[in-house]
């Protein structure tokens, strides 16, 4: 069966014909509905860029059937075909390749570049760069890593291989390290939750004895920041909220990073909320250096999801040379097809 490859780092899309349609529907006509009605689109995608796809062979059916521009399709039916994204904003930085074998490519991933399409952010991502830059059109990810995050992140080559590490991240089974830099205690204007307030006193985290910090987050869709709902002062007041959020802190001292004197927080999650080591950190009074958003959430607004929050940058206004000072740094595992152990690191 024919299908159309991927295409410039991008894979095609597929789209189904509404069920509550009326009736068929003109295959040029729908494939122009979806573009007229795409978000992000080239400002050249016309409907005469429409027929140029049906003339290039470029609009198959399910089954692989090259459609006509006027070929009725009918309600439920798919139909492939390539989108043409927006022009897109530059992202700074090289893909750095820090293993690649027949199965796995592992990448240095730059800041402010997503993981893969997604909105706005189409050609500019790691997946699409990666394939283009290594010409292996079947990567895909095995994780992912937020957009301003930079660090260790994973791809499978082959198609078949993908299961196996998908389904080994899902159970959590790889061990991810990350390094946070954050000011030096004192130069944040934030005072840190009221548990935490002697964090600075607690003996020196290490791998062997790591504090563990549990919080309980909570991110409604639409609200920028993740809050904190604290068990009460009075503990006979209301049930306190079960923690599920669970952080290790595995060290942290003082350095000199870009000529600023910060503290390098080393962080293992044992959960995958949502700006999960941005919260803990920032729950020590401590935002992550270059957090567009908790760098400046006020402390009402860390627990109380109605009090204002900051409005971070439009991606084509970031400043790029001020990367949020999170790296995913280390990844480990057993790889679960050979059963040999893994181990990448990153550079930044």
């Amino acid at each position: 069966m024919k299908r159309l490859p991927i295409k410039q780092g991008l894979n095609p899309t597929r789209a189904q014909v509404p069920q509550s349609w009326p009736g068929p529907v003109a295959a040029a006509e729908f494939v122009w509905f979806l573009i007229d009605n795409q978000r992000h689109r080239a400002p050249t995608d016309s409907f005469s860029a429409v027929l140029s796809r049906f003339s290039r062979g470029e609009v198959l059916s399910d089954a692989g059937t090259r459609l006509r521009p006027f070929d009725a399709i009918h309600p439920g039916s798919f139909v492939n075909f390539y989108r043409a994204p927006a022009p897109e904003r530059e992202v700074p930085g090289d893909i750095r390749v820090l293993h690649q074998d027949d199965t796995l490519v592992v990448i240095d991933k730059p800041p402010f570049l997503s993981t893969m399409p997604r909105g706005q952010h189409i050609s500019q991502t790691a997946l699409v760069k990666a394939r283009v830059q290594l010409g292996i059109p079947e990567l895909s990810p095995s994780h992912r890593l937020d957009r301003l995050t930079r660090g260790v992140l994973m791809f499978t080559a082959r198609r078949e291989a993908r299961g196996a590490y998908q389904t080994m991240f899902e159970r959590r089974e790889a061990t991810k390290i990350y390094e946070a830099l954050t000011p030096r205690r004192g130069a944040a204007p934030f005072a840190p939750i009221e548990r935490f307030a002697d964090w600075h006193q607690w003996p020196a985290p290490s791998e062997d004895q790591p504090w563990t910090l549990t919080h309980h987050m909570v991110k409604i869709r639409g609200h920028l920041s993740t809050y904190v709902v604290e068990p009460p002062a009075d503990p006979t007041a209301a049930v306190p909220p079960e923690a599920n959020a669970v952080t290790h802190v595995l060290g942290v001292r003082e350095d000199v990073r870009d000529g600023r004197d910060v503290l390098v927080w080393r962080l293992k999650p044992a959960t995958g909320k949502t700006h999960q080591l941005r919260v803990v950190l920032r729950s020590l009074g401590l935002p992550i250096i270059n957090d567009p958003l908790y760098e400046e959430l006020s402390d009402a607004a860390l627990h109380d999801p109605s009090s204002p929050t900051p409005h971070p940058p439009f991606a084509d206004e970031e400043d790029f040379s001020r990367p949020m000072g999170l790296i995913a740094k280390e990844l480990r595992f057993t790889d679960p097809l050979t059963g040999k152990p893994r181990r990448f690191i990153s550079n930044y």
